[in-house]
């Protein structure tokens, strides 16, 4: 047959992506033929006909017993019987798990959710867990907070006890008036109870004390020796107001006098520090002074600095909280809160050396630990949390030539784990999360920008393109809200936005919106104004962009014409922007910056540390 000479020379990769899918068609129609079913799943006396070869490749239980099997030579028989009874797995959710393996299809509901969860985790099928962790971390409640909390830790699923603890400690009073935390044993109580994250809602311990009076009166006759073990190891007596006295004067505490008692636990002073958490935005690394006379030279710094954030308008100039400082200076690196801590990683230091080394921050303690190094060092790249996974995007690792490459970490096993690469070579595009979707906007190489988005979908490890920006741009900053990503800042040269760029200045970009949904990109227009970012100018840099609940907060160098802001707050439904925070950090630029819950209990450690050491 005749072919094409150049063809034959560069031989071309093709991929049927219906191939998987069609497989396992045919292959859940064979498993209803006895004749293709080599093994025989035996609970409780029925029998569930399958296939070897499909099961091993599904559950690392059943590939492990069969290939013991086939080395003890006990295999001799034309189908295998496997006795799954002492799993104490029933037929119904084998059935579910069955039909799960050959359609990669399963529906959860509150009915069977803990029946699939500890039978996917009996039979190491990672895949079907990973999904029941999905559905419980999306339906934890006050009614429900507790038993997710006990029953991720008991079947070792460490991101979703976090996030049911972090349930409970936001909302602490919902919860402990649940019929959940009502049954508690006296020991869990006890372990919830002394938690300093808990919010109260104020500097009062009064809501502790009810609550372990509630829990009492639940079922005094068994809990009456227990009462006053919850009052001595979890009240913070002397945080105890006058008023919390006279509210709890009239209180039912059997022969207990519960105000004399507590007064008698006042007597005894003892450090208590105040319950609860703060939100905070956190400035990381970047680029300063050597010495605070702004002399010329520049230097890497290591500094962590956080500053409170006020839901209203009467303070606007904040107070800059030094923490404890990074163990590397860095500068270009990413930095990600995840699971309350922070993971800072990768950037260049005060020798231009590039790292892949990282560091983790912990609010409780104020200190830092080093973390395992990625593959490749790397500037310039998007770092991105999803869940408990960290995500290393592209950048550069000699800071000209772009990387494609991409590793993820993940934060329980403390290892990176190599995935496939970007599909485009550029730098300082801006990243975010939308959906366990990872979206890459825009970018550069070397004089030229572009307006390109790329979409990662982390279930399927595939990459994908989406509608581009309208306006192309470099080194921009991207936040998730709900279903949309709204890109802030960045630069571009002063020329036709569709054309290439060979010009010296740049211009602040405007503001655009993304629907995930619906796949389109539209400006930001402040009322009657030009689109853009609203009343920010060219001479604005912003350094990050986090979202609160309530607004989008832009962080940076913010030119508003009359001055400059650090932190300014835009509310999206009445598309308006508030200045949050006048004040820079002191000495502190080009840094990485994000949200964080830290403990009350830390603010006033270092508070008070700050406050006796000399300036």
């Amino acid at each position: 047959m005749a072919t094409n000479v150049d063809s034959e020379k560069n031989p071309k990769n093709y991929s049927c992506q219906h191939h998987a899918r069609n497989l396992l068609k045919a292959l859940n129609e064979s498993r209803k033929l006895p004749s293709l079913c080599d093994i025989i799943v035996l609970i409780d006396k029925t029998e569930i006909p399958a296939q070897k070869s499909v099961l091993s490749a599904a559950s690392q239980y059943f590939r492990a017993y069969f290939s013991y099997e086939v080395k003890t030579e006990s295999l001799k028989t034309e189908r295998v019987r496997v006795d799954l009874t002492p799993l104490e797995i029933s037929i119904a959710t084998f059935q579910d798990i069955l039909d799960y393996i050959y359609t990669a299809e399963i529906t959860l509901s509150t009915d069977n959710i803990q029946d699939l969860f500890q039978a996917s985790d009996l039979l190491l099928m990672s895949d079907l867990k990973n999904l029941c962790c999905e559905y419980l971390e999306h339906c934890i409640s006050p009614v429900n907070c507790v038993g997710i909390r006990e029953f991720t830790a008991r079947f070792a699923s460490p991101w979703v006890h976090f996030k049911a603890t972090q349930y409970l400690d936001k909302n602490f009073r919902e919860v402990s008036n649940g019929e959940e935390f009502l049954g508690l044993d006296v020991d869990s109580v006890r372990e919830i109870l002394i938690r300093d994250e808990l919010n109260v809602r104020g500097e009062s311990e009064l809501p502790i004390v009810q609550c372990i009076l509630q829990w009492y009166r639940y079922n005094r006759q068994e809990r009456e020796n227990d009462l006053t073990d919850l009052l001595i190891n979890c009240v913070r007596a002397s945080r105890l107001t006058e008023d919390c006295f006279t509210t709890l004067r009239y209180e039912d505490c059997g022969q207990l006098n519960i105000t004399e008692f507590l007064r008698n636990l006042q007597s005894h002073p003892r450090l208590d520090e105040p319950r609860g958490t703060t939100a905070v935005i956190v400035v990381c690394g970047g680029e300063g002074y050597v010495s605070r006379n702004e002399d010329t030279e520049v230097e890497v710094k290591p500094c962590l600095r956080c500053v409170k954030l006020y839901k209203n308008n009467s303070v606007k100039v904040g107070k800059w909280i030094e923490l404890t400082p990074m163990l590397t200076p860095r500068s270009s690196h990413g930095l990600v809160e995840v699971g309350g801590l922070i993971y800072a990683i990768g950037g260049r230091d005060n020798t231009c050396r590039l790292l892949n080394s990282g560091e983790k921050y912990n609010p409780k303690t104020n200190e830092w630990t080093v973390i395992a190094p990625m593959n490749h060092a790397r500037v310039g790249f998007g770092l991105v949390a999803i869940d408990h996974n960290i995500y290393a995007i592209g950048g550069s690792n000699d800071m000209t030539d772009p990387m494609t490459s991409m590793e993820v970490y993940n934060t329980f096993s403390n290892e990176w784990q190599s995935l496939p690469d970007i599909t485009m070579k550029k730098v300082w595009s801006t990243y975010a999360a939308v959906d366990k979707k990872i979206y890459v906007i825009a970018g550069g190489i070397i004089g030229k920008f572009y307006e390109a988005v790329e979409c990662f979908d982390s279930r399927t490890q595939t990459w994908t393109s989406v509608s581009p920006m309208r306006e192309r741009r470099c080194d921009a900053r991207a936040v998730a809200v709900d279903d949309d990503i709204y890109v802030f800042g960045g630069f571009r040269r002063i020329e036709c936005p569709s054309a290439m760029h060979s010009g010296h200045s740049l211009k602040f970009c405007g503001a655009e919106v993304y629907s995930t949904t619906n796949d389109y990109w539209v400006p930001i227009s402040k009322r009657g104004l030009e689109p853009g970012m609203c009343i920010m100018h060219d001479k604005s840099h912003v350094e990050g962009t986090v979202y609160d609940g309530n607004e989008i907060l832009a962080i940076g160098d913010l030119d508003i014409g009359t001055g400059s802001d650090c932190i300014r707050g835009f509310d999206r439904y009445v598309n308006e922007w508030r200045t949050v925070v006048q004040n820079q950090p002191p000495n502190q630029r080009c840094y990485q910056c994000c949200l964080l819950n830290i403990p009350n209990s830390t603010f006033a450690k270092v508070l008070k540390q700050q406050a006796s050491t000399p300036t």
